[in-house]
């Protein structure tokens, strides 16, 4: 064969090959180069249901078997290490005994793993009522829980404390977000005040100082700006947004208050991503506003 008729039949085989193969392509229903594009938007959908999904489940396993509300410890609180100069705390996340009342008070359900779960999203510290206590952590003047919750500000260098409670489901809010006072010079938060409003701004439209302003002198709050200097903001967050699974020995099973209550799991994922990424912006702020520096 000479060697001008070579070259006709290679290009003739590469010709019937390409057509071949688009014919092939074209019999399994697929578009070419558009289906990629297709697959992978359906792959991502299906690992953000997986990532929610795994989310709901840790939150729920945390609640129902690290959260005793109704057991009693010594060291009724727990204390996890992070990384970045934020605090989480969820100081209500059992039962525990009001002294300026001198009542006791139900836990405030699924607060204790939510921070716990925020914590692992985003690296901050987190402290958390695990156990029934003699103590109102949060309304009492003094309280271990408060030490505990100073002497970790000084050592890790905490700029900002996120303090998480739960809300009734009657009320007339998703969230709660209780800085001490709508005026400028008496916020708890006034640097991380417009992060968290951007955070919720598509959740619902009033936002601070509902109905718990957290201006009481004996809250976490008030006792974060005034004592250790630091910012801080009080989550009220309402059951509908934060209970994936009500327990049988929470206060409010016991008392025959819908004992089998389940929140929606978007519900409570949409609050968990908003929790998520102003926690994320306050520290990016804090990086900013601090950097690091080296020798």
């Amino acid at each position: 064969m000479k060697k001008n008729d070579w070259k006709i039949f290679s290009l003739s085989v590469l010709f019937l090959t390409a057509v071949f193969l688009n014919n092939a392509i074209a019999g399994n229903g697929m578009s070419g180069p558009t289906s990629p594009i297709r697959e992978g938007k359906e792959t991502n959908s299906m690992v953000q249901k997986e990532s929610g999904d795994q989310i709901l489940k840790e939150i729920r396993e945390i609640e129902y078997n690290e959260i005793k509300y109704d057991e009693g410890s010594q060291n009724y609180y727990g204390f996890i290490h992070g990384n970045i100069p934020v605090l989480i705390s969820a100081p209500h996340g059992a039962k525990h005994f009001r002294r300026r009342e001198h009542r006791w008070k139900g836990e405030d359900e699924y607060t204790a793993s939510l921070a716990i779960e925020l914590g692992k999203l985003t690296g901050a510290y987190v402290i958390y009522v695990k156990n029934k206590t003699t103590e109102d952590p949060n309304n009492d003047p003094s309280s271990r829980y408060k030490m505990a919750v100073a002497k970790a500000v000084r050592k890790y260098h905490i700029k900002f404390l996120l303090d998480i409670h739960g809300s009734d489901e009657g009320r007339p809010y998703k969230v709660d977000i209780g800085i001490i006072s709508n005026e400028s010079g008496k916020v708890s938060c006034p640097n991380y005040k417009e992060i968290i409003q951007a955070a919720f701004s598509d959740f619902q439209p009033g936002l601070f100082n509902q109905k718990f302003c957290a201006n009481d002198a004996c809250t976490l709050t008030s006792f974060a700006k005034y004592q250790l200097g630091i910012e801080a903001a009080q989550v009220e967050i309402n059951t509908k947004y934060r209970v994936v699974e009500r327990k049988p020995d929470s206060a409010k099973a016991k008392a025959g208050i819908e004992p089998h209550f389940k929140a929606n799991g978007q519900d409570v994922l949409a609050l968990v991503t908003r929790l998520k990424g102003l926690i994320l912006e306050i520290d990016q702020k804090i990086e900013k506003k601090n950097p690091v520096t080296c020798d």
